[in-house]
């Protein structure tokens, strides 16, 4: 059965709001988070490792879903880098005025959050100057959002947030 917080956080993920991202942990490695994003239009999840990792997959996801879209384009150091996030631009575009249930939405999303240890739901909102805004929320939190201006921030709360759940499962270990 799932607390009251995560069939919460799956509800919203549901909504048609393409940009709406629940970010799965499954464990930690060197007290660095690792897991899935689930997004009701992607096909499978993303998988990331580490803080820097889940802030590039949300950029990605961003990509995939075609929404937000960026004000500027993206630099790379390498040609090849810059053709891999190429590709991912409206790999999987949402259906246009398609009508999300509670049913379809949980029944995707749930065997997501069901193996993880912790959710955070982020909704990322604009992508602006190379970089994302957005809130987030997670049970450090409550159920309450927090505001993130960039990607730099959104980097602190998220480490924030790691540092209170590695806590949290050694107390319980």
């Amino acid at each position: 059965m799932l607390s009251e917080e995560k069939s919460r956080q799956i509800e919203m993920a549901g909504t048609d709001w393409a940009c709406m991202m629940l970010a799965c942990i499954n464990g930690h490695e060197n007290n660095e988070p690792y897991g899935v994003i689930a997004n009701y239009h992607l096909s499978h999840p993303v998988s990331f490792r580490g803080i820097h990792g889940l802030i590039l997959a949300l950029d990605e996801v961003c990509e995939m879903v075609g929404t937000p879209m960026a004000t500027t384009e993206p630099r790379f150091l390498l040609n090849e880098r810059e053709q891999q996030y190429r590709a991912l631009k409206g790999k999987q575009k949402k259906e246009p005025g398609k009508i999300l249930t509670k049913e379809d939405v949980a029944a995707k999303m749930f065997p997501c959050v069901t193996a993880a240890k912790a959710v955070i739901l982020v909704h990322v909102l604009f992508r602006q100057n190379s970089s994302m805004q957005g809130r987030l929320q997670c049970s450090y939190t409550g159920a309450r959002y927090i505001a993130f201006r960039s990607a730099l921030e959104l980097m602190r709360m998220l480490d924030e947030a790691n540092t209170y759940m590695c806590r949290n499962q050694k107390n319980k270990d």
